[in-house]
């Protein structure tokens, strides 16, 4: 299930790449216990299996496309390419929230919440919110005061 986060400022300490890539809890945490280990100056035996095995859950789940794939989300979503490695607390308060939507769409989930999605959106956007949105085979709820959407 993904959902759009309220709380803009949870991310601050992150880059805005990453903060995307963790709408999909699973690979992000694969993804982080790989640096993890890969990151280790020396690997035991048991590390290396297991580093084996998450490589295959890694690629799998095209965990080799995962920064391009949060990249051109945020493209999508306004963000531009200057900001994807910088970190958060960077990010103008209203951007946060472009952000925080790209996270919610980043897994492509069955379940889909938005609470207020068009917010802070240009209406190029908007639009390209709505062909998403129609393109995708999720169950959605939906809130939104923007009656044309």
């Amino acid at each position: 299930m993904g959902k759009l986060k309220q709380d803009q400022f949870a991310y601050e300490e992150f880059t805005v790449l990453d903060t995307v890539i963790m709408g999909h809890a699973e690979l992000w945490e694969i993804k982080q216990e790989r640096e993890r280990i890969y990151s280790l100056p020396e690997m035991s035996e048991e590390e290396g299996l297991r580093v084996a095995d998450l490589e295959v859950k890694f690629g799998e789940m095209d965990g080799y496309t995962v920064e391009s794939r949060a990249g051109e989300l945020l493209l999508n979503v306004g963000i531009p390419l200057e900001q994807h490695n910088g970190p958060m607390s960077e990010v103008a308060p209203g951007w946060k929230l472009r952000v925080l939507l790209a996270q919610a769409l980043f897994a492509d989930p069955d379940i889909l919440l938005l609470d207020e999605p068009t917010n802070n959106l240009d209406i190029d956007t908007i639009r390209w919110l709505e062909q998403t949105l129609n393109e995708r085979n999720s169950t959605m709820i939906i809130i939104s005061h923007d009656r044309h959407f």
